[in-house]
């Protein structure tokens, strides 16, 4: 293999990003995307990237079915498993009751106090739209991109007032425990796509 080929399998395993990948083994910017895609079709840079993601994996551990597993783990998470929720109003569980793939499709838990002692605890679940769309796309489910959705629409948050008081600059009613379209599962969105092969 050319040398320089062989700088191009290096640099596209490092992030799949075909374009990138030839601008930094040496390739005119102007010409990389189209240089990407000659050489990802060309049989040995094609088998040299093939063996080269497969002693990443070996070396990693990380295998198809580990991530396909992981997004399947986001995909079917329920919003009932991390909160109770009831006249009384809106709690998240505790992390110690949390089964590990529970806890894993939770994103972030943040929490906020005001000066009457109340707050707001938020729970952001990781995106649900984008795993299940991820799992389509490696089934064969989808026909069009367009049946990927749009990607304009970012996850909401579930938010929950803990105690006492007005929530900090939400500038809600008093008495409110939760605002309109709180509590909702994790909604549209899907994972950014990468500039990978196709750039090449």
């Amino acid at each position: 293999m050319r040398e320089k080929h062989r700088r191009f399998v290096e640099e596209y395993l490092v992030d799949l990003n075909g374009r990138q990948a030839a601008v930094r083994a040496g390739y005119a910017p102007s010409s990389a995307k189209n240089r990407a895609h000659q050489l990802l079709r060309t049989p040995e840079v094609k088998a040299a990237v093939a063996e080269g993601m497969r002693e990443r994996s070996r070396r990693t551990g990380i295998t198809a079915d580990k991530v396909l597993n992981e997004y399947a783990r986001l995909a079917f998470s329920d919003l009932r498993q991390v909160t109770d929720w009831g006249p009384e109003g809106v709690q998240p569980k505790a992390a110690k009751d949390l089964h590990p793939d529970q806890a894993r499709a939770i994103a972030e838990v943040t929490e906020t106090k005001n000066k009457t002692g109340g707050g707001l605890v938020r729970v952001k679940m990781h995106d649900k739209k984008a795993a299940l769309d991820a799992l389509a796309r490696h089934l064969g489910l989808f026909t069009d991109k367009s049946a990927e959705g749009d990607g304009t629409n970012p996850p909401p948050d579930l938010k929950v007032i803990i105690t006492g008081g007005d929530p900090p600059d939400e500038g809600r009613p008093p008495g409110r425990t939760s605002a309109p379209g709180e509590g909702r599962l994790p909604g549209e969105g899907r994972c950014p796509n990468d500039d990978s092969s196709g750039e090449g």
